[in-house]
């Protein structure tokens, strides 16, 4: 029987397998955000965080590109101890079920942080205005935006 697990929106998740290196054989590790859980399904929409701005900018915050999108969040903290950047073309849709299996798996982990409610409603603003997302994920997300009363 597999294990259940429940996601928050604004929760940062680790996940230590996010893309596999090939030059090094390597899993690589990146930190997920949860932009929306979809209040029936349970899904998430997801987004990573990046240290690499590869044309991110930190001026304006909320940058739409070219040649990436994204949201400069600084340095949240603990885990995340770089600059960094919410990046939008990592935005995601996980069954809530493929995350149990990555919990179990010891693949994914919460890391007990979460975005302080002002930024995150302002990455939720951001990413709404992103051609990165898609229909349903902008639904799950502005219904997100809506029930923590992010103008």
């Amino acid at each position: 029987m597999m294990a259940t697990v429940t996601a928050v929106a604004g929760q940062i998740w680790c996940d230590d397998c996010y893309y596999f290196d090939s030059v090094t054989g390597e899993c690589k590790r990146k930190f997920v955000l949860v932009l929306a859980v979809d209040l029936n399904s349970g899904d998430l929409v997801t987004a990573v965080f990046t240290s690499k701005s590869h044309g991110l900018v930190e001026e304006p915050a909320c940058f739409l590109g070219p040649p990436r999108a994204g949201y400069y969040v600084g340095i949240p903290g603990h885990s995340l101890s770089l600059e960094s950047w919410v990046e939008f073309s990592s935005v995601d849709t996980l069954d809530v079920e493929d995350l149990a299996i990555h919990v179990t798996s010891g693949r994914k982990r919460l890391i007990g942080q979460r975005l302080e409610d002002s930024l995150f409603c302002a990455v939720l603003r951001c990413v709404l205005q992103s051609p990165d997302i898609t229909r349903r994920q902008s639904r799950w997300v502005a219904d997100t935006a809506a029930a923590l009363g992010c103008a």
